[in-house]
């Protein structure tokens, strides 16, 4: 089982856990980027990965906290280049999944564009992708947020100091997130890729998710799965989430 806690050492800060009895460059390790720059929620998500036998790493980016070891412009484009110089930082024969949760996964989508053509990436999770066409206002989002979290725990709370630190630093990252245009960046995409979110969750419909797979045409596998829970699924349904990521490493899987 993996054991999440504070990640001294690791390229960019975070939280990490591994699997038991990993072999050097056998199983991929999950680095993920976390919606909002949100840390606490994720931890469930490193132990259901331990489970599956993979380790993973939840980068601590923007770095809302300035005692973090990471602080970068809380938008986007700044968390995604800052995810793609962790990930250049990891061993250089390790295989890896790039896993980015909510505005994560728009971030994690613009860094694997940097990384596909010098490291390689077994798959691309976007869980949760943000924002929707439908959604690109602040108060469209506040509207679909009446609904995304229906399915989720008030265990959740765990991130509202988190919150609390953050402040201002979260608006600007929402504002950047709607100015994103993750269908636009997908079709150069040339790894694998998986779609996945919460049946419950109003921020990722499945018709956003069937435009951003009907979009990737370069990638070699693309899978569209929706899960238990709704927005924060990895928190509330982590075991579906890693067993997910576990099987669409496997290409008949798609």
């Amino acid at each position: 089982m993996s054991r999440p806690g504070a990640g001294p050492g690791l390229p960019a800060g975070g939280r990490s856990g591994t699997g038991p009895g990993l072999p050097a460059g056998g199983q991929p390790h999950v680095v993920v980027v976390p919606g909002l720059g949100l840390l606490g929620y994720l931890d469930p998500l490193l132990r259901a990965l331990g489970r599956c036998g993979l380790g993973a790493t939840v980068l601590d980016v923007p770095g809302h906290d300035r005692r973090s070891r990471r602080v970068v412009a809380p938008t986007v484009p700044s968390i995604a280049a800052a995810t793609a110089e962790a990930v250049l930082a990891r061993p250089g024969a390790e295989r890896l999944v790039l896993l980015g949760h909510s505005t994560g996964a728009q971030a994690a989508l613009r860094a694997a564009l940097v990384l596909q053509d010098i490291r390689r990436l077994d798959a691309v999770v976007l869980a949760g992708p943000t924002v929707a066409p439908t959604q690109r206002r602040l108060d469209l989002l506040a509207l679909a947020s009446v609904a995304a979290y229906r399915r989720d725990s008030p265990r959740e709370l765990v991130v509202l100091p988190e919150v609390l630190r953050a402040r201002l630093r979260l608006l600007t990252l929402l504002r950047s997130a709607i100015a994103d245009r993750p269908e636009r960046a997908v079709p150069r995409l040339s790894v694998p890729l998986v779609l996945t979110a919460g049946r419950s969750d109003a921020f990722a419909p499945q018709w956003w998710l069937e435009v951003l797979a009907g979009a990737a045409t370069r990638s070699p596998r693309v899978l569209v799965e929706r899960l238990g829970g709704s927005h924060n699924n990895p928190y509330t349904h982590a075991d579906e989430l890693a067993a997910l990521i576990r099987r669409s490493l496997r290409p008949e899987a798609t």
